[in-house]
């Protein structure tokens, strides 16, 4: 009894002296006032409902109040380039995505900001697939029944997309490259406007996030045709990916990611990448994404650029082939 009264003793000290010691560090780092982090959409989406679960974990580790300010617009560079002009003291953070990084910055006009130099990365959330689904009374089976229908009928088939920019978009535009196809593209404002679509007939088949339509595929509401991911969903493994279907070069996943502007200060960089790393260390949050339709992705700030550069590449090459034109 005596040994498990000092060691509970123990590990209660060793625990406030971590606790102590992390609000050291953080009143040693950022200035007395809460840190924002800015979302480039409006509430209720994926990467708001992602900052929503990172909010109040970081906000207990920093010692700080943190608040989730949504910037929509202009394909994301509204809340992007609020966030690459802000000062750089670790009080402006930015939760962006391949739209605002490797996607927009190629497709829109009067980008005010340079998607490789502008931020500084302090980690990698999570990522996920888009699904590409059809109505359950939809004639197709499979993406090879609608690649076929099309060859058929040039022109006859639609699409939804969730607007320019978009990783809807984009993979939707490589698909009719590689299979040579003409079909058209239907763009809306968000993935539950084109899961209505689908359902109501408008297009043929459309795209949503995994996070949206996860549940609806596995209720019967939509059936899934692929995932847009290299591999298969854990969550859906009836699914097969767009790699096989036959389509490696239309593979874009969705990536989410934690930014600062580029001249924060790396001890403060670091203390927001310690703290992130924590949070995304808990097995709750992992499987509560999982749940989600998401996988946790706790790449450093190092892997998350390089992985920025890569697909920037990649998307540069894929909007060249699709022959798409900047807004």
């Amino acid at each position: 009894m005596k040994l498990l009264k000092k060691y509970l003793t123990t590990m209660a000290l060793t625990l406030l002296t971590c606790a102590a010691g992390a609000a050291t560090a953080a009143d040693a780092t950022f200035q007395d006032r809460p840190i924002q982090i800015v979302v480039p959409y409006a509430a209720g989406g994926t990467i708001d409902t992602i900052a929503r679960h990172l909010q109040p974990k970081l906000q207990t580790i920093l010692g700080r109040p943190v608040i989730v300010d949504n910037r929509p617009g202009a394909g994301t560079m509204i809340g992007a380039s609020t966030v690459a002009r802000a000062e750089p003291n670790g009080h402006t953070l930015f939760l962006g995505s391949n739209a605002a990084f490797t996607i927009s910055p190629q497709l829109m006009e009067n980008v005010t900001y340079d998607p490789l130099r502008s931020f500084a990365a302090i980690g990698t959330v999570a990522s996920f697939p888009n699904l590409i689904i059809v109505s359950p009374k939809s004639p197709y089976k499979t993406l090879a029944d609608v690649i076929e229908a099309a060859r058929k009928s040039p022109g006859k088939l639609s699409y939804a997309s969730f607007g320019p920019a978009s990783t809807a978009q984009l993979t939707g535009e490589a698909i009719k490259v590689a299979a040579g196809v003409d079909i058209t593209e239907i763009p809306y404002k968000s993935g539950a406007q084109c899961v209505q679509a689908v359902l109501s007939g408008e297009v043929t088949f459309g795209f949503d996030p995994s996070v949206g339509s996860l549940q609806r595929v596995k209720v019967g509401q939509v059936n899934a045709l692929s995932t847009t991911s290299a591999n298969r969903m854990a969550e859906l493994p009836q699914v097969p990916s767009i790699v096989e279907a036959g389509y490696p070069d239309a593979e874009l996943t969705a990536w989410v990611a934690l930014f600062a502007p580029a001249a924060t200060p790396e001890q403060t960089q670091k203390a927001l990448s310690e703290a992130l790393q924590s949070v995304l260390a808990d097995p709750q949050l992992k499987s509560k994404f999982a749940g989600m339709g998401m996988e946790l992705t706790s790449l450093d700030s190092k892997a998350t650029m390089g992985m920025i550069r890569n697909e920037y590449v990649r998307i540069a090459k894929l909007i060249e082939k699709a022959k798409l034109k900047k807004n």
